[in-house]
């Protein structure tokens, strides 16, 4: 059953990494290249790159009033996935290992 659970986690844990990796890119790319059309916009009023490069896309909407806009804290949400994803996973490993 164990077994089960950690599995599904690791999945998750993956698919979210994914996930945070193209969300990382679409907002790279986007702030390089204007004309740049992400596959998940899919209209004028769904647009995942909009909210990518909102003022909430980086820092949470709140590091740059804290620390300013040039702040090394004010880096892309999907930046902040990727390491939430890592640490859990890394979490999950050595509870199995303890376990």
């Amino acid at each position: 059953m164990s077994f089960d659970i950690n599995k599904g986690i690791h999945l998750t844990c993956f698919f979210g990494m994914g996930l945070s990796y193209y969300a990382y890119v679409v907002e790279t790319t986007k702030e390089h290249d204007e004309s740049y059309v992400a596959m998940c916009d899919i209209s004028e009023h769904m647009s995942c790159s909009k909210a990518f490069m909102s003022s909430y896309g980086k820092g949470f909407g709140i590091a740059r009033h804290i620390f300013g806009e040039d702040s090394i804290l004010n880096q892309p949400n999907s930046l902040g996935g990727m390491l939430f994803y890592c640490v859990l996973i890394g979490l999950n490993i050595k509870t199995e290992k303890i376990a």
